[in-house]
């Protein structure tokens, strides 16, 4: 298999950050949300990885680089950059097509058969080669990866109708899901020569989706048919699915699930740090705590990245506390989302709710 990474998405965060794109977010600690989607392609033994970059790519180049860290620094294959055209930033076009259309160069001198394709949106730990056996014990042309809901939602899906021999009939948009609906998870594994054919066409008929517009159009044609995932994925579209991912990982179960798996680890940029450092009043429960963090106050129930400041009596609970922030001494904060750098200043009162938590700007004092 190679890999394509696709960058463009279209509903960043603007609450906390427009200007970074949802690929470098930060998450549990001291991840990024790129790491989740790369790391997985890593360990399937996928060498040959494209990154589909948006018009705001600069965290993504100082967060990637070369690619160290995931194995794909090398002579041959690796880690290439698909940068968006000066036109194509200027006049930007909904949907994946034109990008895939104008790197095809990519994918025609990589000499791999199949082709996986994925949004960097996902917080999961998938093990892509079982996905690979049963496309291949299919003898499928597309493999669309989906979940089952537990609960129902009120966001739009792309929902997939899939018969017992796991063989899709059918797919719709839906504003909203069902428990039990079967959510298309933005992953797909297809034959390369299927890939550029399809590309191919619908950038000559002006279409613009993948998957509504080439992968419906042909369902009875192509032999599409969908895996069902049934492990922990949780797409990160909205502050609130972002601050129910990052209190996820406050589960120990889930966390094992991401991070602890044999042979499947998740990867990140290094950066060495003093460990966390404890003052004798500090108080910490069910918190996430990375390298760095000086705590002389109590938390509660929240993930701190790296070199966070939490002041005397300063009390942090049910919150997510991104890097270089100082929370001043007598604060209290609840249900709040703070982005990097921020300065909360002493005896400040913030609070949000678990629907809505409080967003608090990069570099803002408050």
């Amino acid at each position: 298999m190679m890999g394509i990474i696709n960058l463009k998405e279209s509903g960043p965060l603007k609450e906390l950050n427009e200007n970074r794109p949802l690929a470098t977010i930060p998450i549990g600690g001291k991840f990024r949300l790129i790491d989740f989607t790369m790391s997985n392609m890593v360990n399937a033994g996928i060498g040959n990885v494209g990154l589909l970059l948006s018009a705001q790519s600069r965290s993504v180049l100082d967060h990637v680089r070369s690619g160290k860290e995931w194995g794909l620094a090398r002579k041959r294959d690796g880690l290439f950059y698909l940068p968006a055209e000066v036109e194509d930033i200027l006049h930007p076009v909904a949907g994946n097509i034109q990008p895939l259309y104008k790197n095809l160069q990519f994918v025609k001198r990589g000499t791999s058969p199949y082709i996986l394709i994925s949004d960097c949106d996902l917080v999961q730990n998938i093990d892509y080669d079982e996905v690979l056996h049963f496309h291949r014990h299919h003898n499928a042309d597309v493999t669309m990866i989906y979940s089952q809901q537990a609960v129902g939602g009120d966001k739009s899906e792309t929902v997939l109708a899939v018969n017992d021999n796991d063989r899709v009939t059918g797919m719709k948009e839906q504003i909203g899901t069902l428990s039990g609906d079967n959510v298309y998870q933005h992953q797909i594994l297809i034959d390369n020569q299927i890939f550029q054919h399809c590309v191919r066409r619908a950038f000559a008929q002006g279409y613009h989706d993948f998957v509504s517009e080439v992968l419906l159009r042909n369902v009875d044609r192509l032999r599409i048919f969908g895996y069902n995932y049934k492990g922990y994925a949780k797409r990160v579209d909205s502050i609130r699915s972002y601050f129910d991912v990052n209190m996820d990982l406050l589960d120990l179960s889930i966390w094992r699930h991401l991070f602890l798996q044999n042979q499947r680890h998740i990867y990140t940029k290094i950066k060495d740090e003093a460990p966390a450092k404890y003052m004798e009043e500090s108080r910490v429960s069910n918190s996430i705590i990375a390298n760095g963090c000086v705590i002389e106050g109590r938390v509660e129930n929240s993930v701190l990245f790296r070199k966070v400041h939490v002041g005397k009596n300063a009390v942090v609970r049910n919150s997510i506390i991104m890097q270089h922030s100082d929370i001043g001494d007598d604060a209290h904060l609840d249900y709040v989302v703070c982005d990097k750098e921020a300065v909360i200043q002493p005896e400040a009162a913030l609070s949000g709710t678990r629907e809505n938590p409080l967003c608090i700007g990069n570099c803002s004092v408050i």
